[in-house]
């Protein structure tokens, strides 16, 4: 499964528990958010609802494993499908964790 980084919070995040960051965006409503549409999202930070109102179950973590959060923008999937530090490659993520940008 590939890791990404979340664009709105910076949490490390699995494409098989988000709905594949939720870059199927025409089947979600994004009126409470429309500047997410279109980003690579976390469970927290997916759509709530489907276009035709039904909930998505997004909007919480899934518990899967602990959020690691990283700084915003400075990682990306590599072609191992591993999260790797944008300028250096290195793929201990956990190394640039960070503490939670919304209790800071």
């Amino acid at each position: 499964m590939s890791l990404f980084q979340c664009e709105v919070c910076g949490c490390c995040e699995n494409t098989a528990l988000s709905f594949q960051g939720c870059s199927f965006v025409e089947v979600y409503d994004w009126s409470y958010a429309p500047e997410r549409q279109g980003k690579r999202l976390c469970s927290v930070c997916g759509p709530l609802k489907y276009r035709d109102g039904t909930s998505t179950g997004l909007g919480q973590w899934h518990g899967e494993f602990r959020r690691v959060f990283l700084p915003l923008g400075m990682f990306v999937t590599n072609q191992r499908g591993n999260l790797a530090h944008k300028d250096t490659g290195d793929e201990n993520y956990r190394a640039y964790a960070i503490e939670d940008p919304s209790h800071g």
